[in-house]
This record gives C-alpha cells, structure tokens and sequence, in this order.
C-alpha cells in the first residue's frame, strides 16, 4: 500500500515533532502511529487510496488482534472496518437491524466493548428538535462473525440487541437538580465497559459519558451483567464528575471515555472547540477506581496524563493489544480525531500511542 506523497510528508513532520512527553509526574506518552488520514479506494483506479476527506470518526474499537479497529462515522449509519496502523479502510459494517440511513441518522458518537466480544455503540441522544433527538437516541449491541481474516467481519444478527438511555439521562440529571435549560442540552459522548471493579465477581457496568451540559465532566453507570431484554430502558445513577477548566479560553468537554483494566481506573478526553469550529487542544484525564469510590458521590479531581495536538479534535479513544516488550504500566491506545471535515475540510486522522503510569504510583491514590 502507497501513501499518497503529501501525506507520507506530513507524517514524518508529526513524527519528528512527536517525542515522548511526560506531562504529569505519573504518565509518559510515547506515539507510535502519528495521527494520518483515513484512506479509501480512489475512484476509478484499481488498488489505490487516496484520502477519505468525508469520514468524521468518532469513536473505535480493535478487533481481535487489533490489526483492524472499528470506526463510528457520526454521519453515516455503517461502521468503517480499519487497518489500525495505516488508516486503511477495508469495508463497512452494517446489518439490517442497525438503524436506518437519513439525512440526520444515528449520529454515532461513542463505543465500547466487553471481554465477550460484544460491541456497543450510542448516537448522541442530542438535537434542535424532537425528531432529531429521536433519530440519535440508539444504543446497539451486537457480536461480529469473524473468520481468520478480520476484515471481512460481519454482524452476527441474531446477537443484536437495542437499548434505550434517552428517559435514563434526563432521569439522571434532573436528580442532580440541573435546571431544564442544561437538561435540554444533553449530548452523549463516551462509552464504556467497566468490569471486575467490584466486590461482585463477573459484574459488568456499563458507563455513559456526557459532553453537554458541560459545567462539569459527568459519567453515569448502569449495571448489565444480565443483559437487559431488547427494548428495555436502562436507568442510569451518576459515576463521577469533575471540573474541567479551560483551555485558551475554550471550555474542555468531554469527547471519549475508556475503562482501562490494567489500571483500575478511566480514561478520560476532553477536547475545546470554539463557536467557529476552531480546535484548542486535547486532554487525557485518569480517574482511579479508588479515587472515585473515595470521593463519594462528590466532585473528583482526576490525574491531567497528557495533553497533546492542539489543532485537531481527538474523538475516539481505545486499548489495542500491547507488544509483548511493552514497559511496566504501559497501555497501547488507538485515537481517532473528527475534525468536522464538512466544515473545516480538514481529514480525520487515526494515530497510536503508548501511555505508561509510573508502576510504583499506579495502585496508590
């Protein structure tokens, strides 16, 4: 596979400008893969990409082996099927029990994964009007069937299952007693699968992150350790919250959320984006287990891990299977950036890093 030459240019900058960076005492973070842009076939020509300059990405998870990854697009209904290290696209995914394709479908915006291969994937649950936030309100389970070639997985349909969070959120924040105004803005944008975090063996807890209302960086939990029926409305009590701050002015929200087991704790991106659809940064947050539990139901303040590439929107957050060679504490995350190429036409980019947390602080609070 050739990389069209602009892009090979750009990646070898990033690479050179990428080193290892240790932002807080406890986190050092190495790149891998410097963010590049998607690739699609080129029209009319067989066997060459040329870059997806449509794709929004904004959200991922490996597949098996995490050679491929899967990638939300939040404005088309099929997932894309990745080649984690170059940005190749080698399918789509889709199924007739996924959502319907319209002009405002879906709006996938996050997604997670359980240790049964399950993969979950949320819309949104935002919209100017009620019939928007009706298209955006899914949240989908299913299984893939893949053979010894994972890019040529498909959905197992008889796996599927559909669970509804819109009547769980606006339960959840009014209980926080936020006024009706902020209600109203509710966007989700971080999913996760947490388990093994528990005094109960075998619990799993699924973990829904807001972006808005943003005057705080909230995460509500719902325990799915028996499945819940297809259909089913799932009730939602609050996690953690936290103060974000600012970043050149720019309020930080929430855009990814990823329970990292070997850590006992969550990842956590903000992103700023201003009213001009211009980027100001990107943060990576870790809140432990413990400190969660600690605080009680009280505001937290997690670990500041890193914060990286100031002019794109980092989207999509997950773990990809380390080398065998990786140092103590260390994690292996892929991260996908939207950068709103209907309107900036700028390319999502996907990008590799490694994140190690000091062994000797990474069970102490």
């Amino acid at each position: 596979m050739t990389r069209p030459r602009s892009t090979r240019r750009l990646i070898l900058t990033l690479a050179l400008a990428m080193p290892a960076v240790a932002f807080a005492d406890d986190f050092t973070a190495t790149p891998v893969v410097a963010p590049a842009e998607f690739l699609e076939p080129a029209e009319g020509s067989s066997g060459s990409l040329q870059v997806d300059r449509t794709i929004e990405a904004s959200a991922l998870e490996p597949i098996g082996d995490g050679r491929y990854v899967l990638v939300a697009h939040d404005k088309k209904v099929p997932l894309r099927l990745v080649e984690a290290a170059t940005g190749r696209q080698a399918g789509a995914l889709t199924s007739p029990r996924f959502p319907a394709e319209t002009p405002k479908s879906s709006k996938w915006e996050a997604m997670a994964a359980d240790s049964d291969g399950a993969f979950y994937v949320v819309g949104s649950h935002s919209g100017k009007t009620e019939d928007e936030r009706l298209q955006h309100r899914s949240l989908i389970r299913f299984r893939l069937e893949t053979g010894v070639d994972a890019a040529a997985s498909t959905v197992d349909d008889a796996s599927f299952a559909s669970w509804r969070l819109d009547d769980g959120i606006v339960a959840a924040l009014r209980g926080l007693g936020l006024p009706e105004a902020a209600v109203q803005k509710r966007k989700v944008e971080g999913l996760t699968i947490r388990e093994g975090a528990s005094a109960t063996p075998g619990r799993r807890e699924l973990v829904v992150g807001l972006r808005e209302p943003d005057d705080l960086v909230r995460a509500f939990v719902v325990d799915v350790t028996d499945a819940p029926a297809d259909g089913s409305s799932l009730t939602l009590a609050p996690l953690f919250a936290f103060e974000p701050g600012e970043r050149e002015g720019v309020r930080r929200q929430l855009t990814s959320l990823e329970y990292v087991p070997a850590w006992r704790g969550f990842a956590i991106v903000t992103a700023t984006e201003d009213d001009a659809n211009g980027f100001h940064g990107n943060t990576l947050w870790f809140a432990s287990d413990e400190r969660i539990a600690r605080a009680g139901g009280s505001t937290i303040e997690p670990e500041l891990a890193w914060e990286f590439e100031p002019a794109m929107k980092a989207e999509g957050l997950c773990i990809l299977p380390g080398p065998a060679s990786a140092a103590p504490g260390s994690v292996r995350f892929a991260i996908a950036f939207d950068n709103d190429a209907h309107v900036t036409a700028a390319p999502g980019r996907l990008g590799i890093f490694d994140l190690v947390r000091r062994a000797s602080d990474s069970s102490a609070e």
